[in-house]
């Protein structure tokens, strides 16, 4: 597979291999890592498989999911968007940091890298990102980083970064 980088300077997003999904497994099944987003997930190895495909090679073209890498070449948690719209351009975000990583600046550097890609490559236009009511922290942190409140239920918060604000925020623009 063709090794797809968007390099930062202190974290690098890649494309997995297959066998990398080995940390991925390690990654969902993490219980702190996996508390706020509703628990730690398990797959069978055909699953695995399956999700792979779907998602990342050769991918529907619905997906992006790359694996977020520190300077020291080692894995440190996971960013992809999903369930892109081509006629509205609008995705879903994800990005989970493994628990003894975090507070370290990855999740901020990875998502300016995803975000920048996915609206001026991928011409995006709306990056939704959706957590548990209850995660107050990620909801100021992505607040913070200049998501908007689109609405808040009784189980979700919602936030969406449109295309201009964020080129505006992070002086970026299409490339």
């Amino acid at each position: 597979m063709n090794q797809f980088a968007l390099e930062g300077k202190n974290v690098s997003l890649r494309k997995p291999s297959f066998e990398d999904l080995e940390y991925v497994t390690w990654l969902w099944a993490d219980e702190e890592t996996m508390k706020t987003i509703g628990g730690p997930i398990q797959f069978t190895d055909e699953e695995k498989r399956r999700w792979y495909e779907v998602v990342v090679n050769p991918s529907n073209g619905k997906h992006f999911y790359c694996l977020i890498f520190n300077k020291a070449n080692k894995p440190v948690g996971e960013i992809s968007f999903h369930d892109f719209d081509k006629i509205a351009k609008t995705a879903t975000l994800n990005i989970k940091i493994a628990f003894g990583e975090r507070r370290k600046g990855y999740a901020l550097e990875a998502a300016k890298l995803m975000l920048d890609y996915y609206f001026n490559v991928w011409n995006g236009e709306i990056m939704r990102y959706s957590t548990n009511k209850d995660n107050k922290e990620g909801h100021d942190a992505l607040l913070r980083f200049g998501f908007g409140k689109v609405y808040e239920t009784d189980k979700e918060f919602l936030v969406a970064f449109m295309k201009d604000t964020f080129n505006l925020k992070y002086n970026r623009k299409a490339k």
